[in-house]
């Protein structure tokens, strides 16, 4: 499941693919996640174990694009940026100007990488 988010002089600016991959145990307890931006509300979401949900988009001009996603796994939550400038930073080029950030959501927290390995991956947040 992805999306694709179009802004504004996207031709002169970086491509961005947002991933959020769905490790946690198992699909018993209802997982979901609700992204959005200042200008886009991404609809909510609920990828089951092993999903990748992804969005696309460009970084904007100023440099000032930012996302940030609400989870929801039974009674825990969490509310963070999965995108800003400085996150964008720690994203793994992919080519020419495209670049990748991946969020795997596991049973103890939230883990950040810039390319889907193991060893890219480290620890973010926990579940509130």
């Amino acid at each position: 499941m992805s999306i694709l988010v179009q802004t504004t002089n996207s031709a002169l600016t970086d491509g961005f693919t947002v991933h959020i991959i769905n490790a946690l145990s198992n699909n018993d307890t209802p997982f979901s996640v609700q992204c959005k931006s200042q200008d886009d509300d991404l609809g909510l979401k609920t990828p089951k174990v092993g999903d990748d949900y992804k969005f696309s988009f460009h970084m904007n001009v100023l440099k000032t694009t930012r996302f940030y996603c609400h989870y929801s796994w039974g009674s825990k939550k969490q509310l963070f940026d999965v995108f800003n400038r400085y996150q964008s930073y720690e994203c793994g080029k992919i080519n020419g100007n495209d670049y990748e950030c991946f969020w795997k959501v596991q049973d103890d927290g939230f883990y950040f990488g810039g390319h889907n390995s193991p060893e890219s991956y480290s620890k973010k947040y926990d579940w509130n």
